[in-house]
């Protein structure tokens, strides 16, 4: 049964928002001969998040084939309608919504840097109901989503806009840096985690009735419903360990974080402190990003508007997709994204943004006051090349391959493989806030690629080849088909570690 359909403005006691589109338009009456306009096909979803105040909201049909970043949803054809929450129906139609909306948000960026298509398809599979657990993730294949609990009570991440589309943000991310797939420092794993959850926030701002609602708490760079990332789920997890996320929701974009350099945190911590574990750092980069959102859009005039924000959100996605498509993969990726920040701006809106850019970095210590706009050659003019721009090894570099001690992990079989940037350029040493180390670059990313290994197996997150002794630490690491998010691969007698997916579970 594919669930009941409804004809009213409300479910429960929640109101509908009804968009413009839908509001009864004002103008001559129809003759009774007149053919009547066909109304478009409707649906219904959530704006925001299932726990979230702000509640339903009606929405024209989107289409999940539309290219580039088209979407299949599996399962049964279910028809386009307004269903009620808790149906099949409704979750498909609410995550079409929220899976459009992303790629609509990055398709016109990412085009612009010659990127078309998913990663490994022209269409990106959708599985809504992967089996039970408190999860959700993105593995290249496919984008998955799952249930934990029955009935009434269940919660189904695949049903929140927040987490559809942080998880559509990693195959977005994915298909414009590949390379970053497999990069093993903390930062880079933690970027791909803030990026979705930029996504989410992007996502929602698209909606002009979330622009009403964020305006005077953005404004006054406040907690929001924008900035509480899948309350619900954060929600369900509280239920089993209380310390494992933030009191309010998953992770709040909305935070006061500065930067540390991960490799001297903890691999794991409470959500009230900050660890090395990459879903806990990525808000170190998020809470800037929201800091810059809220700098932008009062820098705007008095008394900013909706539209405002509009065109604000629209100038900050441009500021982070083209910062990433150039930034070097550097273990010190959040400055390399934040020093290409500041270059974008000077060569696409001249200028306008790079004060507020550089005071929320600099204020959150992911960039030093060495790193602002005129400091660096042609930073100020935009006039540098594309090549100095990128200042070292981005997407297609060349690498080179590290050998990690495997023995302090417990495992005897030779080393752990991890590839690397074969070269720094100095305009990328540069840019960086701790420069990587410009004596010795290939110690520095091997210390920083040992460390992140660490994390990965104090946090349970590698999965070892069959029939591998292990101890320490190593013995602890989870069976095939668990959570981990990473394998180790056997090859010529050393191990590969190779990235499985993105998920959502990671405190």
């Amino acid at each position: 049964m594919v669930g009941k359909k409804k004809s009213s403005g409300r479910v429960g006691t929640r109101p509908v928002a009804r968009g413009a589109g839908a509001a009864r338009r004002k103008g001559p009456r129809r003759s009774a001969a007149a053919p009547k306009e066909a109304a478009p096909a409707r649906i219904q979803s959530w704006v925001d998040d299932p726990a979230s105040p702000w509640g339903l909201i009606e929405r024209p049909a989107p289409s999940l084939d539309a290219r580039p970043l088209a979407f299949s949803i599996s399962g049964e054809a279910i028809p386009v309608g307004v269903y009620e929450p808790g149906t099949a129906g409704f979750r498909h139609w609410n995550a079409a919504d929220s899976l459009r909306r992303t790629a609509d948000l990055w398709a016109p960026l990412l085009v612009r840097h010659r990127v078309k298509r998913w990663q490994a398809a022209e269409t990106l599979p959708v599985t809504l109901d992967a089996g039970s657990d408190l999860n959700a993730y993105y593995d290249r294949t496919q984008l998955a989503f799952f249930h934990s609990g029955r009935g009434k009570a269940a919660v189904h991440s695949g049903e929140s806009p927040d987490i559809v589309c942080h998880e559509t943000g990693h195959a977005c991310l994915d298909a414009l840096r590949p390379d970053l797939w497999d990069a093993p420092f903390i930062e880079i794993a933690a970027f791909h985690e803030s990026f979705g959850d930029i996504t989410a926030m992007l996502a929602a701002l698209a909606l002009p009735q979330v622009r009403e609602q964020v305006l005077p708490l953005l404004v006054a760079n406040k907690a929001s419903p924008l900035s509480r990332i899948a309350e619900q789920l954060g929600a369900a997890m509280r239920q089993s360990n209380p310390a494992a996320v933030e009191s309010d929701c998953l992770r709040n974009a909305s935070n006061r974080w500065r930067y540390v350099a991960p490799e001297s945190l903890p691999a794991s911590a409470p959500a009230t402190e900050l660890s090395a574990e990459p879903h806990a750092f990525s808000r170190v980069f998020t809470g800037a990003f929201h800091d810059m959102l809220s700098r932008m859009l009062r820098d705007t005039g008095a008394s900013p508007s909706a539209d405002d924000l509009a065109a604000v959100a629209a100038a900050a996605a441009r500021l982070v997709i083209d910062a990433v498509a150039a930034a070097p993969l550097q273990p010190d990726f959040f400055a390399q994204v934040g020093a290409r920040m500041i270059d974008v701006d000077a060569t696409v809106f001249a200028g306008r943004y790079g004060a507020v850019i550089t005071d929320v970095l600099v204020g959150r210590r992911i960039l030093t006051a060495a790193t602002a706009p005129g400091d660096r050659p042609g930073a100020a003019t935009g006039k540098r090349s594309a090549a100095a721009r990128r200042g070292g090894v981005t997407a297609g570099g060349p690498r080179q391959t590290l050998e990690i001690n495997a023995a302090h992990y417990g495992l005897s079989t030779g080393g752990i493989l991890v590839d690397v940037p074969r070269a720094l350029g100095a305009a990328g040493l540069a840019a960086g806030r701790r420069g990587v180390s410009a004596t010795d670059p290939t110690a520095a990313m091997e210390r920083s690629a040992d460390r992140f290994i660490g994390v990965l197996f104090e946090n349970q997150r590698i999965e070892l080849p069959a029939r591998t002794r292990a101890k320490g630490i190593a013995a602890s690491a989870p069976a095939a088909g668990g959570r981990a998010t990473h394998v180790l691969s056997r090859t010529d007698g050393h191990l590969r570690l190779s990235r499985l997916r993105f998920d959502a579970e990671g405190w």
